[in-house]
Order: structure tokens, then sequence, then C-alpha cells
């Protein structure tokens, strides 16, 4: 199986966008890939709203996202500062 990192918005209408993250997730596994949403794990015990916190979940994020081995970028609903920083 591939790695798949997604790259999609979480600040805003994050119902909304933890949706979207959710349904890009299941697209990944229906292609027969294995993917990562890290927006939809590290803000289950990181403070989003916590600018060190944030900070430290996109470093982890980032981390794993050495080891995929494709990158997913969903830009629908526009990019945030923390998926600029993962596209960069």
């Amino acid at each position: 199986m591939k790695r798949i990192y997604l790259c999609s918005r979480y600040a805003g209408n994050r119902a909304n966008n933890v949706a979207v993250a959710k349904w890009l997730c299941r697209q990944v596994i229906e292609a027969g890939g294995a993917p990562f949403a890290p927006h939809l794990l590290y803000p289950r015990f990181l403070d989003d709203r916590n600018p060190s916190e944030r900070k430290l979940g996109i470093a982890c994020g980032l981390t794993f996202m050495e080891v995929c081995d494709e990158v997913w970028v969903y830009s629908g609903n526009g990019l945030s500062s923390g998926m600029e920083r993962e596209l960069d």
C-alpha cells in the first residue's frame, strides 16, 4: 500500500473540514492506499488554538510526511497557513 499524506483545511468551518478529511481518507482507502490525515489526529490531544501546540502538531505531521509515498492536496476550501507550510 502506498502511504498517502492528506493535506486539507482544518481551520475555519471545522465540522465541514473534518467531514472533507474523512471523505478524503475514504477515497485513499478505496484507491488502495493507506491515508494519513494529521489534522484528524493531533487536534484530539493538542490545542490547535494554542500557537505552540499548533506548531508542534504541524511539525509532527511533517515528520510523517517524510515517509509518505504521495501527498494529496484538497484546496477546494482554500489553503490554510498550515497547508501552506506543508506544501513548502
